[in-house]
């Protein structure tokens, strides 16, 4: 037996007595603060619990006190891992401990029996290490605020020098599990990294200023490891730590919460968490590739079995939201079954996850495949995965109880690596490829494990980056021609044209060859090549370019034309859009549609004329309805004019709908903006259409216009009881805004005796400034519906003078003060009276605690709710208070709003994540998801999310509604450090209700 077998041998014994003991195998301490309410798992039991499908096994290839807290993995050319320790990485009390030093493990298993022999310390002067790869003379680390290079020319296994920063300013002080992470080499010859949501990161290479530097979230980036370049591949998602690509080079990321999957395509804006795209003008985004979620989303009866705190339905979806790694296998030992689909780990369902991948329209789908692993391990946490020489795959476990949060300690001497593997697996034949000489490199393009051709093609651009590239090319290029004339598989076709570009030998002439190629994936990659950025595009290819957006037949190749048109100057993106908007068939894809809007729009208001032409032949409807949306926030009157000349000549009704939609949403918020010279006439034909979108979209219209016969109809549609309610309710919201307050407040207060409006006019009077406003509210609020009640208090805090009314009701026992909830307190807390302030807390309470009684109260609750004499939770009851505290923000199973996460999926069988995100919600708190105080110029405050802006409005989350406001409507803003949801929220429950609603949010 190994010497180290045997010392893991004993370990597993001592594991068995003493979980919190072991070692960490060096002179420097790491401690745990992770409380051990689940008993620590030992190694081999851990290998254990593991299922895996018929035929597999696995080994433990590594684990305590040989590695500890694996966060990231590469395999270098000699079969090697080389892991990334995080030991920085903290829990939710603090960001990351500085006192401790990240390292970086290579890994070794000689005698190719499953277990590593050989381990050696490379590098170990870390702070918050998250990604890395090897290569090009050295290993590239991301390490916030930092992304590095560690020379290693004569790969001795020890560092030549100090690491030099290529890139600085990614955020690391404020955020944990959003940090910047990964890496990974393209296909491209491009190195790719990822980024979080929780903040944005200004980056750029040390010393530069604000203005050279690049503004990012989440996204996936990329680095051009010889020119030095540095830019941002595709935009949003919330916390993608997953990225690989497929045999075509196709590239995927996965990410958590709001959807596991999305097809990474350059330029692509996707759904994010929550918060604005840095551009304000991307209007719709894309949504994630997946057809599926690995959580059940719809309604579940609590009374469901229960498997290990989790639900039949949610067990078989997939088992949750938190998915880290992503492997698309490729390699040769595994079942042809299992080639090309995706494998991620599922933090909350213990499991490897399996998708599978198909060509849908412009982009592809993902169909929800069997789960591949699942293990009964509580202490999981699978982190990454990747294919190995021999075709078998490394499962990287950071093995704790907490969730990414670590809300409840870090357990730093723990750590797995497993290496799962299916029948006997063959050991490679070679043990090094740098000892191959450049035809053999080239020649492993064809090899049935793409690892092999993955690290030959890193192996050829090495070489050729050292002086070789010449004669590399020439052989790629007519290894590439021989195989093409020997009809060879694509993806072998493909891996020839990466290595060749790579190792510098992309020409034009060449491209505008296999432009014609009857591949559709060549056609794709020669585009994607072409216009890569590294070149300058000569006019003639960008024409053929144009053609090709014209007549090619196949969606792929489209869509990267669409992808490409960012690199384009205004004159040929224009030129290309409306190439590509000509495709009926692209109208209704997933991504296409998007993808040539955000190409686009950067030359629309450059010229004007010619992007209404474009709309007007475009045969895809949102580019028509978005290109008259961005000329009408721009309100310039050569355009609004064109626009309206447009609209008399068009006869299409759906395409009259579609201009006047695109109108009416950028009109959206504003208070005046001045009449079009032919709008009068217009109007008056829209007001008499067949269709009852263009006269609503026309009305609302008026209003902005400031048609006098339009407020004066409005006005007798509120009053006009016999009409049709939806009319009657759209009447008022339009008109509110629009009428003096005094003229407003007469109109209103008629109509609160209404009940079938009431609610709606409890709503509107926020736009009235009477002090008897209040009277009037509170003199109804007895008869009010339940959602009528809720939104007479939102109006009331509105204004200080209403605030003060209502506390002395509230004082005077009219009103009960459970109908102010903390996000109320805190509204009237923004206004700073110190007078108001104290009335607060005389008649209601206080909302404001130090850290310290927050961590009291956390524990307070913890005890209170995991005491041995606890009555089983009322369920149903527990869903009534959900509905009434949380519903309004956030989704459940379901059911409820979605300005904060869908809950579903997240870790509620957690009580410690629980209780520190309600009782401190602001604790760790996105920069682009903190509360925004806004006093407008007629008096009111408001309290909420910004979550889109422009030059000239912005819409406004609060807990209820989203709000349109013009910014000349703003008197004051200021940026708060809060979360929207509130402190306080937990404090108007009594024992039993605590019980019942942590029960319901907990039940699976």
């Amino acid at each position: 037996m190994k010497p180290h077998k045997i010392l893991s041998t004993l370990l597993i014994i001592a594991t068995v007595c003493l979980p919190t003991t072991i070692a960490c195998g060096q002179d420097d301490n790491y401690p745990d603060t992770q409380k051990l309410e689940i008993p620590f798992t030992p190694p081999e039991q851990a290998l254990a619990a593991m299922q895996l499908p018929e035929g597999f096994s696995a080994t433990l290839f590594a684990h305590e006190p040989d590695v500890h807290q694996p966060i990231a993995v590469t395999v270098d050319e000699r079969g090697r891992l080389w892991v990334v320790e995080c030991y920085t990485y903290s829990d939710s009390k603090q960001n990351y401990d500085l006192s401790l030093k990240d390292r970086i493990v290579i890994f070794e298993d000689t005698d190719h029996d499953g277990v590593h022999d050989v381990r050696k310390v490379f590098w170990d002067q870390g702070s918050k290490l998250t990604g890395i790869e090897v290569g090009l003379g050295g290993v590239w680390v991301t390490a916030a605020p930092n992304f590095m290079f560690i020379p290693d020319a004569n790969k001795d296994d020890i560092p030549d020098s100090e690491p030099t920063i290529l890139l600085n300013g990614f955020e690391g002080d404020v955020i944990r599990h959003n940090i910047v992470n990964g890496l990974r080499w393209g296909p491209d010859g491009w190195l790719y990294g990822r980024h979080g949501i929780q903040a944005t990161s200004t980056v750029g290479i040390p010393g530069a200023t604000e203005s050279q530097r690049r503004s990012i979230n989440c996204c996936i980036w990329r680095y051009h490891p010889t020119v030095h370049r540095f830019e941002v591949v595709a935009e949003g998602g919330t916390n993608p730590w997953g990225f690989d690509y497929d045999e075509h080079g196709e590239m995927f990321m996965i990410n958590t919460v709001i959807g596991h999957l999305f097809h990474v395509v350059p330029g692509a804006r996707f759904r994010r968490m929550y918060g604005a795209h840095f551009n304000p003008y991307t209007y719709q985004v894309i949504e994630q590739t997946a057809d599926h979620f690995h959580w059940h989303t719809s309604e579940e009866h609590w009374a469901v079995t229960k498997r290990d705190g989790m639900s039949d339905a949610t067990d078989l979806a997939g088992g949750g939201h938190a998915h880290t790694g992503l492997m698309i296998y490729q390699g040769n030992n595994w079942p042809r079954e299992y080639h090309n689909s995706l494998f991620t780990s599922n933090f909350h369902g213990r499991r490897l996850n399996m998708d599978s991948i198909h060509r849908q329209g412009n982009s592809y789908v993902a169909h929800h495949g069997s789960d591949f692993m699942k293990t009964t391990d509580p202490w999981f946490r699978g982190i990454e995965s990747v294919c190995g020489p021999d075709g078998a795959v490394f499962l990287l476990d950071w093995s704790d109880i907490g969730e990414c949060h670590e809300n409840d300690g870090i357990h730093r001497t723990s750590g797995r690596i497993f290496k799962i593997s299916y029948g006997t697996v063959a050991k490679p034949t070679i043990v090094n490829l740098n000892k191959l000489n450049n035809d053999e490199l080239i020649d492993l393009q064809f090899h049935d494990n793409d690892w092999h051709a993955r690290t030959a093609r890193r192996l050829l651009q090495e070489r050729a980056l050292a002086g070789d590239s010449a004669s590399i090319v020439q052989s790629l290029q007519a290894t590439y021609d021989r195989a093409t004339a020997e009809n060879a598989a694509i993806p072998h076709r493909l891996r020839l044209m990466w290595a060749e570009y790579s190792c510098g030998g992309f020409e034009f002439q060449t491209a505008l060859q296999r432009l014609q190629d009857s591949d559709e994936h060549i056609r794709a990659w020669t585009v994607r090549m072409i216009s890569d950025g590294l070149q300058d595009i000569p006019q003639n290819v960008i024409d053929r370019l144009i053609t090709q957006a014209t007549t090619d037949s196949s969606a792929l190749v489209r869509l990267y034309l669409a992808s490409a048109l960012g690199r384009l100057n205004n004159s040929n993106r224009m030129k290309m859009a409306q190439a590509l908007a000509s495709f009926e068939s692209d109208s209704t894809d997933r991504v296409q549609p998007h993808l040539i809007w955000f190409g686009l729009e950067p030359a629309v208001l450059d010229d004007p004329t010619h992007a209404l032409q474009v709309a007007s032949a475009a045969r895809i409807p949102l580019l028509r309805e978005n290109i008259v949306r961005r000329l009408t926030e721009e309100f310039k009157t050569d355009s609004i004019d064109q626009i309206m000349r447009w609209l008399a000549d068009e006869q299409n009704v759906q395409t009259r709908t579609e201009i006047l939609r695109g109108m009416s949403k950028a009109l959206e918020g504003w208070v005046q903006a001045t009449a079009p010279t032919q709008w009068g006439s217009l109007s008056t034909e829209f007001g008499n259409s067949d269709s009852q979108e263009i006269r609503s979209l026309a009305q609302k219209l008026d209003v902005v216009f400031g048609n006098g016969r339009a407020i004066a109809e409005l006005k007798a549609l509120v009053s006009n009881r016999s009409a049709d309610l939806k009319s009657r309710l759209n009447a008022i919201e339009l008109v509110s805004p629009k009428l003096p307050s005094a003229e407003l407040f007469t109109l209103l207060k008629k109509e609160i005796n209404d009940k079938s409006v009431a609610t709606q006019v409890t709503r509107s009077f926020v736009h009235c400034e009477e002090a008897q406003v209040a009277e009037v509210i509170l003199n109804r609020f007895r008869v009010l519906k339940p959602r009528g009640k809720t939104a007479a208090i939102n109006t009331l805090v509105a204004r200080k003078e209403w605030a003060t009314v209502l506390l002395d009701a509230i004082g005077q026992a009219k009103i009960e003060k459970s109908f102010v909830s903390a996000w109320h307190a805190r509204q009237i807390m923004n206004f700073s009276d110190p007078g108001l302030d104290q009335q607060l807390q005389q008649v209601w309470g206080t909302i404001r605690e130090t850290a310290a009684d927050k961590l009291a109260r956390v524990d307070e609750l913890r005890q209170q709710l995991t005491r041995d004499d606890l009555p089983t939770p009322n369920l149903e009851n527990g869903k009534l208070h959900y509905t009434k505290h949380c519903a309004s923000c956030h989704t459940l199973n379901g059911a409820g709003g979605n300005i904060g996460p869908d809950l579903t999926g997240s870790d509620r069988g957690n009580l410690n994540y629980l209780l520190e995100n309600l009782v401190d919600p602001s604790a760790s708190i996105a920069e682009s998801y903190r509360s925004s105080v806004i006093q407008l110029t007629d008096g009111r405050l408001l309290t909420g999310v910004v979550v889109e802006e422009n030059e000239r409005t912005l819409k406004l989350q609060t807990e209820e509604e989203l709000v349109s406001i013009d910014l000349l409507n703003i008197d004051q803003r200021r940026l708060t450090k809060l979360s929207l949801m509130p402190d306080g929220l937990l404090d108007p429950l009594n024992e039993d209700q605590l019980r019942d609603l942590f029960g319901y949010l907990r039940d699976k």
